[in-house]
C-alpha cells in the first residue's frame, strides 16, 4: 500500500475532523429536542432548551399516551404504511419495468401518460370527488392507501434503474422458458435492491407522515392514523390554551409538541439504518441512468 505523505495525513485528519463536526451538528438538534421533551414546562419557560434540564418531567409523554385512541392510531398507521408500501412497490415496479423494455410498443406514450400528472394537476376538488363520489372510499382504510398508491416520480426512478440491467439476462431467462412475471420477480427484483430500498423509504415516509388524507376522508376515530390523531390532540390543547380554559388539565404545551415529534419519527429512525447503505446508490443510478 502506498504510504501517505505528511500533507496527505494532514488533509485526511482535517477531513475527518470536518466530518466529525458535521455529524455532531446533525445530531445535536435531536439530542437537544429529546432533552427538552423530558424537561418540565417550567424549566423550558425559565431557562429555554438545555442539554441538561434543571428539572426533568415525563408529563408530556404521559399526556400523549393517555389518549385511548393513540394505540389504535399506531396500528392504523402501521397497517397503511406496510400495505401501501408493498402495493405501491409492486405497481410502480411493474410499470417501470414495462417502460424499461425497448421492444414494448407504445412505451413512450405510456411514459408520457405518467409524466403529464407530474406537471399538471386537476386540482383538489376533482380528486376529492373521485375518491368520495366515484370510488366511495370515504371512511374506509383504502382512502388512506389508494390515493398515494402510484407516484410517477417513483415509476421513472425504477424505470431508469431497470434499464441498466443487461438485456442479455432477460433474453437468457426467456430462452429458458421464464415468463414475464418470473423474469421480473426472479431476476430483476433481486438485482435491484438499491432502488427497491430507496423507493421503499420514499413510499414508507409518505404513508407514515400522511395526515391530510384522514382530514379529508375519515370521520371515524377508529381509522385515524397516528399523525392525524396527534394533530387533533395538539389542536385541542392549543385551543384550550388560547381560550385560557386549561383548568386542571396537566398538559405542558411546549414539551408536548416535541414529544409528539419523537413519537412520530421513532419508527422511521429505526428503519433507516437497515436501508441507508442502498440509498445513495439507488437514488444516483435511478436518477442518472436510462
Amino acid at each position: 500500500m502506498r504510504r501517505l505523505s505528511f500533507s496527505g495525513y494532514i488533509a485526511q485528519l482535517l477531513m475527518q475532523l470536518f466530518l466529525l463536526f458535521f455529524a455532531i451538528a446533525c445530531i445535536y438538534p435531536f439530542i437537544l429536542a429529546f432533552m427538552a421533551s423530558i424537561s418540565s414546562e417550567k424549566s423550558i419557560l425559565d431557562n429555554g432548551y438545555q442539554l441538561i434540564p434543571s428539572e426533568f418531567s415525563m408529563l408530556a409523554y404521559q399526556a400523549v399516551f393517555k389518549s385511548k385512541y393513540l394505540y389504535t392510531s399506531f396500528g392504523v398507521s402501521i397497517l397503511v404504511t406496510v400495505v401501501g408500501t408493498l402495493l405501491s412497490l409492486i405497481i410502480c415496479g411493474m410499470a417501470g419495468y414495462a417502460m424499461s423494455i425497448k421492444r414494448v410498443k407504445y412505451r413512450n406514450a405510456v411514459s408520457m401518460f405518467f409524466y403529464i400528472p407530474m406537471v399538471f394537476g386537476a386540482g383538489l376538488l376533482p380528486w376529492y370527488l373521485v375518491i368520495t363520489q366515484i370510488l366511495h372510499l370515504q371512511n374506509t382504510i383504502w382512502a388512506l392507501i389508494l390515493p398515494g398508491l402510484v407516484s410517477p416520480f417513483n415509476v421513472f426512478l425504477m424505470r431508469n434503474y431497470f434499464a441498466t440491467v443487461p438485456s442479455e439476462l432477460i433474453e437468457s431467462a426467456e430462452m429458458d422458458g421464464a415468463g414475464v412475471m418470473r423474469t421480473f420477480f426472479g431476476i430483476i427484483i433481486p438485482l435491484s435492491k438499491p432502488i427497491i430500498a430507496t423507493i421503499t423509504l420514499f413510499i414508507g415516509l409518505a404513508y407514515w407522515n400522511d395526515w391530510a388524507s384522514a382530514l379529508w376522508f375519515i370521520d371515524n376515530p377508529n381509522l385515524y392514523p397516528l399523525q392525524y390523531m396527534l394533530y387533533r390532540i395538539q389542536a385541542i390543547i392549543n385551543l384550550v390554551r388560547q381560550t385560557g380554559a386549561m383548568g386542571d388539565m396537566k398538559v405542558p404545551p411546549e414539551t408536548f409538541q416535541i414529544a409528539t415529534m419523537f413519537i412520530t419519527i421513532g419508527p422511521i429512525i429505526l428503519l433507516y439504518p437497515f436501508i441507508q447503505r442502498y440509498f445513495v446508490k439507488g437514488i444516483m443510478i435511478g436518477a442518472v441512468k436510462g
